[in-house]
């Protein structure tokens, strides 16, 4: 059976977690018009088809070759975090470690704001 470009193209999008709005503006495009493009209401050109491959990151051949697991595949290899509602675990640690990061600077630059305001209090305290 064969898959109609425009089915591939939304398949290939929705891997990416991408709104038709967000690739219709990189496109230069209504919404209206790219939904035309994955509806099959408008011919995709070659050159349009190269220039949405490159707004999907991927190549044209991943979207002509459509088939779940290598579009899963590259959008994995990609770095998306949220393909398809799936967080890999490994990004999720990474994101809470540079969470933890900035707030434990935080914390030690809280720590030196009470300091440096307990050693105002005190020589305060001598004086008076």
């Amino acid at each position: 059976m064969l898959v109609p470009i425009g089915y591939k193209i939304r398949r290939v999008r929705e891997f990416k977690n991408l709104s038709q709005q967000y690739v219709a503006d990189k496109l230069s495009v209504s919404q209206s018009t790219y939904s035309d493009m994955e509806n099959g209401k408008i011919i995709v050109s070659e050159e349009k088809l190269a220039m949405i491959a490159n707004v999907l990151d991927v190549s044209v051949d991943v979207i002509n070759e459509y088939n779940d697991q290598v579009v899963f595949n590259s959008c994995t290899q990609s770095g998306y975090i949220n393909t398809n509602n799936i967080n890999p675990i490994d990004k999720i640690e990474e994101i809470y470690k540079q969470l933890i990061e900035v707030h434990e600077k935080r914390i030690t630059e809280l720590l030196a704001v009470i300091e440096a305001k307990d050693k105002l209090i005190a020589s305060l305290e001598k004086k008076g």
